[in-house]
């Protein structure tokens, strides 16, 4: 999102981009209830869409307009429309929640959940904490992430090589991609593992019984820390994943459905892509993570419905995201292909399994891999978030290149975090 005064939410800019914002127009003319709500992503659009048109029907005298804009001037554009005064009744908000709010931009509302007599003790825990800020609650939780390991059967199936089982561990992936790699053509990948310092890394640290901070300090100089680092390399090192450098316009998504990659983790929004892929039911199949010593975990984040402090329809907007939040809101969205969501309602879970019933194994796999997980790191601690992309550019690059030890990344990582920390 970049360095913006938070208390203001880009002033300055607003003037030039209002031009480009006039979608939200109608919905905040004061005539009627028609209310914007202002999302990023196209795959899950659908999924609101569909939670939208079922509030609408319930709600007669209220209008939604659902403004998707791309993900990379989402939050250039909620900055600018904020900061005039403006913007969506309604939008997502992420971790980066906690600024607006700094900046006065968001309708605390713990009072309407109180009014409405809603428990939150319905939603993913961390996911609430996360937007509990000043004891105030500002976001309703919409979705959670969940890292799992999705592999296409076929491949397996015509390279002879055995496929993963629910129970498999780290020496597991390694002797499978192993084979894979000796049985596949040169532009084949056999395996995809998410080497970013954010994701895979830390995940690792994680099941490592390891913490990237601790203390409010940066810890990747634990043994935990370095031995992450050295797994995932020796990946690369191995040929068992692309090369850093040669990945940036590698997708695994599409690789696992056209075959080239033979297995890859893969986030839980991306699952509804694969389901929506023309393949025999069954060709992609889904286990968790692999363990190491016993232990697996995965990261996770979530989105959350949040209210601008400046609608002039604060109940017609608090109605919609209470509806869109709901056991019947989050079957929806999982009916229409949005992420899994953070109501932790057998029926919600249950419509997500169901809408993705192509991949075989999710069900088993979501069931030991919710409870596994931890807050992402940038996600817990906001103040890293800059850093982060420090981190992925300037020290993880050497670091994959060779030109670096594991122990000396470790301690620039470290370096950097505490910088942000401070």
């Amino acid at each position: 999102m970049g360095q913006i005064n938070r208390r203001k939410i880009m002033l300055g800019a607003a003037a030039v981009m209002m031009a480009s914002l006039s979608g939200f127009t109608c919905a905040w003319s004061a005539s009627d209830v028609n209310l914007s709500l202002m999302i990023w992503d196209p795959a899950q659009k659908a999924g609101v869409q569909k939670a939208v048109d079922a509030f609408v029907v319930a709600n007669p005298n209220i209008k939604v307009s659902l403004i998707q804009v791309p993900p990379d001037q989402y939050y250039t554009k909620l900055d600018a429309s904020l900061g005039a005064g403006e913007g969506p009744d309604v939008m997502w908000q992420s971790s980066k929640a906690s600024y607006y709010i700094d900046g006065g931009a968001l309708e605390p509302l713990t009072s309407y959940i109180k009014k409405a007599g809603l428990s939150l003790d319905g939603y993913n825990k961390k996911i609430v904490d996360l937007y509990n800020i000043g004891g105030e609650q500002y976001g309703i939780p919409k979705d959670m992430d969940a890292w799992m390991f999705v592999y296409n059967a076929a491949t397996f199936k015509k390279l002879g090589v055995e496929a993963p089982k629910p129970d498999w561990t780290w020496d597991d992936m390694v002797r499978i991609a192993t084979e894979l790699k000796a049985k596949q053509t040169a532009n084949d990948v056999p395996l995809y593992y998410n080497f970013s310092f954010n994701n895979g890394v830390s995940s690792l640290v994680h099941a490592l019984g390891g913490k990237v901070i601790d203390n409010n300090k940066g810890s990747m100089s634990s043994a935990p820390g370095i031995k992450a680092l050295e797994m995932v390399k020796s990946l690369q090192d191995d040929g068992l994943i692309l090369k850093v450098s040669d990945s940036s316009d590698f997708n695994p998504v599409t690789s696992l459905i056209s075959g080239k990659l033979a297995m890859g983790e893969i986030p839980s929004w991306n699952l509804s892509v694969l389901s929506k892929a023309d393949l025999p039911s069954g060709t992609l199949q889904v286990v968790r993570m692999p363990s190491v010593n016993g232990s697996w975990t995965t990261d996770t984040n979530g989105l959350v419905y949040v209210m601008n402090v400046n609608t002039k329809h604060k109940d017609a907007s608090w109605e919609l995201i209470k509806f869109l939040t709901s056991e019947q809101g989050g079957v929806l969205h999982a009916e229409g292909g949005a992420g899994l969501p953070a109501n932790n309602s057998k029926a919600t879970l249950g419509a997500f399994v169901k809408a993705n019933e192509k991949l075989d194994g999710l069900e088993q796999a979501l069931s030991v891999t919710i409870d596994k997980s931890y807050l992402r790191t940038t996600t817990q601690f906001p103040k890293i978030i800059t850093s982060n992309s420090k981190i992925a550019s300037a020290v993880m690059g050497p670091f994959y290149a060779g030109t670096v030890s594991a122990a000396d990344t470790a301690k620039k990582i470290d370096e950097t975090l505490n910088e942000a920390l401070r």
